[in-house]
């Protein structure tokens, strides 16, 4: 009998392929799309005060003063153009680098991949936040790792279980093969991790010998409080992604990688396997429009309009939400991450949103081994003010006619 019933190449896949499925929150978005919906499930920057004409003007002077070159192959290392601008951005954050500790990647989901595909042996052990960003999840277990995974609270990870489960796996002799991390406006909790918990990761990571990979896509989409320093400021051995996604535009497909040479090496040699280089123009037009704009002046405004919609989030969580459910205060990035009682599976309860003309990403998606069931989470970025609160309106009935119904039921049964 083959693997698939109706697949007559069944028995042609590698046993990684029965590993891979659709993203959760991809396959949300064609219900999303539905004008009828208001969408707090995808993590959607909002293009829509773009100055489209800048990005015009960008391509146009491109094809001007490079075309021949912009049409052609690049570096497989990325443009040194666009390079140079990502290092200035990085000085912003006390990340001293130059353009050769750095590449550039199809967006930070491809350098997630990459990562996966030159560290991770099927059965090898990987460490993750519990709980943790989906598409990582996804990239890594195509490769067959065996997931650890420590849980966060309002400071970030648990460093203190992260020890004990360090010293487990010592004891066992085994050396992970690296732990991901996202200090900044978590995706999905929200969270940030504090100074201390920074500081103590770094020590572990030494006295382990525990290479750290550090996401870092909503670091400067900060609404309030002070910036802590990232991993990579404080240890030049941790593997730093980000990307131009959620600070310019997702649809140019463009994210960095700085990390220790010969690290970098490799991520330079499964690249080139997988794509030979990304996209010349693209990142020529964009070198382009970084000269002759201030992202930083743009990027205040994208700040302003996401505090506003957080903050009509959070106002409307406490008006309409059960007082059984909490949630995370973010400081900044796309995402509050909502608790409700154990009794409650937002998977199943996301049919229930959908006839309300709401969306979410249930909370199973961002764990390992099926846990996660009563939490979701809602994405302030890109739906309006007026939308943000409305959706939040329509989720809160629908949490209170599930706690509603759960309570009427154990009621009846225990009469």
């Amino acid at each position: 009998m083959t693997r698939y019933q109706f697949d007559k190449w069944g028995d042609l896949y590698a046993n990684r392929a029965l590993l891979l499925k659709s993203s959760a929150i991809r396959d949300l978005l064609s219900v999303t799309a539905r004008a009828d919906i208001i969408s707090l499930a995808g993590g959607l920057p909002y293009t829509k005060e773009f100055k489209m004409n800048k990005m015009v003007s960008a391509a146009t002077d491109c094809m001007e003063r490079q075309g021949n070159e912009a049409l052609q192959y690049g570096p497989s290392e990325g443009h040194i153009g666009l390079k140079k601008h990502v290092t200035k951005m990085m000085t912003q954050d006390d990340i001293v680098v130059n353009t050769e500790d750095l590449i550039i990647t199809d967006g930070s989901q491809q350098a997630l991949d990459l990562i996966g595909k030159i560290f991770i042996d099927p059965g090898d052990h990987i460490i993750v936040e519990a709980p943790s960003y989906v598409g990582a999840l996804d990239a890594f277990i195509g490769y067959e790792p065996k997931i650890v995974a420590i849980p966060l609270d309002d400071q970030g990870v648990r460093v203190d279980l992260l020890e004990k489960q360090l010293k487990e796996l010592k004891k066992e002799g085994i050396r992970p093969k690296f732990m991901y991390v996202v200090p900044n406006f978590h995706n999905p909790a929200g969270i940030t991790m504090s100074g201390p918990r920074r500081k103590r990761l770094i020590e572990l990571s030494a006295e382990y010998d525990l290479l750290l990979v550090e996401d870092n896509p909503y670091g400067r989409l900060r609404f309030e409080g002070e910036n802590l320093p990232s991993l990579r400021a404080l240890d030049d051995k941790v593997v730093y992604l980000s990307t131009f996604s959620k600070i310019f535009s997702p649809g140019i497909r463009l994210g960095w990688v700085v990390a220790p040479h010969p690290i970098l090496e490799k991520i330079i040699f499964a690249k080139q396997s997988a794509d030979l280089c990304s996209s010349s123009f693209t990142q020529r037009v964009v070198e382009e429009f970084l000269e002759a704009n201030d992202l930083d002046a743009y990027l205040a405004q994208l700040t302003n309009i996401y505090r506003g919609r957080r903050d009509v989030m959070l106002e409307a969580l406490e008006e309409f939400f059960p007082k059984e459910a909490s949630w995370t205060q973010p400081n900044g990035g796309f995402f509050v991450w909502v608790e409700l009682p154990e009794f409650i599976d937002t998977t199943e309860m996301l049919a229930e949103a959908i006839n309300k003309k709401v969306a979410f990403v249930p909370g199973r998606s961002f764990f390992v081994g099926g846990v996660g069931a009563n939490f979701m989470r809602l994405a302030f970025c890109y739906p309006s003010e007026e939308d943000v609160r409305e959706g939040v309106r329509r989720l809160g009935e629908v949490v209170k006619d599930q706690i509603s119904l759960y309570h009427s039921v154990t009621d009846h049964f225990h009469k």
